[in-house]
């Protein structure tokens, strides 16, 4: 049987594997659990009933839909693109994304690494010692709305950890090692979209690391405000203090150019309104996108539309579990985390936990059901029953 290779709160990762007669990169299959995460945290004592079938089930429709090249021609030619389209001239830029959006349409979609489906009978069977056979991945999405439990196989991208040191007492990551690793690797930040912005949204926006529509300001920034053409924001991912970059400081980690980085925000963009097209049975607040460098440099989404990146409303409820936050911030348990968090912020501490007392508290039973139920309605969207 595989060994789990990385495990997340989430979902465990196990392999590597390999596929038949694939020669080259690495692959994981994925479990995805019922647990849930709030800021950074860890697991919680809670599970939501359900939460990781739905999510191996989204995760992989959606992967499966972004692979097909109907679904694409699809959306660019309806009025939800043609919308898009325009809305993207309303840039600070002008011209040169309404351009750019047009020019990079045609090469959409982006290489996933994605590979398909596992059964859970396929899953069970698995073996490090041997590959996995093409006939048992699952990649058309009409094959997945079985009663099974889903397993969704990716290429594995190396996360490479920048070396910590510190610069006056302040702690700061070098990236040379990053940019020297000539494999597969992943970007060391994610591009969040929002088309909504809410009360979670805000508190953790970072001014100086997103586009502003022409339209907007600083000021108009607040709960409520809703953009066709996405606010897209930089978010750093490696650093455990969660520092907040710019895009200046994104092209030195990178060694990107400004063309190459702007590139990369609009295929996001474009990602991102695809999202919203699928699942416009709900309302669409903000997407979390990862991307990678195979080894010719060449760009790949990685390891998309898992549920915890979607932030989706139905009929006024989040069904995400940053929502829950209204829950957990009447808690003392919450009000030691911040204080935990600000104060690793500011001395560099990577292990900001400790310094938690409490522990994290259970949820009240109305609002883990209200959950629950969301994802029941995520899983009927899903499969084209609402």
């Amino acid at each position: 049987m595989l060994d789990s290779f990385l495990r997340h709160v989430t979902k465990d990762s196990y392999g590597p594997v390999r596929l038949e007669d694939h020669e080259g990169g690495r692959f994981l299959v994925h479990r995805f659990h019922d647990q849930f995460s709030v800021l950074n945290w860890g697991r919680m004592p809670d599970s939501l009933a359900g939460r990781g079938r739905v999510s191996a089930l989204v995760f992989s429709v959606l992967n499966s839909r972004y692979c097909d090249g109907e679904s694409w021609r699809q959306f660019l030619r309806s009025p939800e693109a043609l919308s898009f389209r325009k809305s993207g001239a309303s840039l600070s830029q002008g011209g040169s994304v309404s351009s750019g959006l047009n020019a990079l349409a045609d090469s959409l979609p982006l290489k996933s690494n994605f590979a398909g489906s596992v059964s859970e009978e396929n899953f069970k069977s698995c073996d490090q010692s041997k590959a996995i056979p093409r006939s048992a991945l699952v990649l058309d999405a009409s094959g997945l709305f079985s009663g099974a439990t889903w397993y969704p196989v990716c290429g594995y991208f190396e996360e490479i950890r920048a070396p910590q040191a510190l610069v006056m007492g302040r702690a700061i990551h070098d990236f040379e090692t990053w940019r020297n690793h000539t494999g597969p690797k992943r970007l060391p930040f994610e591009i969040e979209c929002h088309f909504v912005l809410n009360d979670s949204s805000l508190r953790s926006l970072n001014t100086d690391a997103i586009s502003i529509p022409k339209t907007a300001s600083l000021r108009m920034l607040q709960s409520g405000a809703t953009f066709d053409f996405p606010l897209m924001e930089l978010v750093l991912t490696s650093d455990p203090c969660e520092r907040k970059i710019g895009l200046t400081e994104a092209l030195a980690i990178t060694g990107f150019s400004p063309v190459r980085l702007q590139e990369l925000f609009l295929q996001a963009a474009w990602i991102a309104a695809w999202v919203r097209h699928q699942i416009r049975v709900f309302r669409l607040h903000s997407v979390r996108l990862r991307f990678g460098l195979d080894a010719g440099g060449n760009t790949v989404l990685l390891d998309a539309f898992e549920p915890d990146d979607l932030i989706l409303e139905e009929q006024g409820a989040w069904i995400h579990p940053g929502a829950l936050l209204d829950f957990y911030s009447k808690t003392s348990w919450y009000e030691g985390v911040i204080r935990a968090r600000r104060h690793a912020s500011e001395f560099g501490l990577t292990d900001w936990k400790r310094l938690c007392v409490e522990p994290a508290p259970f949820l009240d039973p109305a609002v883990k059901s209200g959950f629950e139920m969301g994802y029941q309605g995520l899983e009927r969207m899903i499969r084209g029953k609402v």
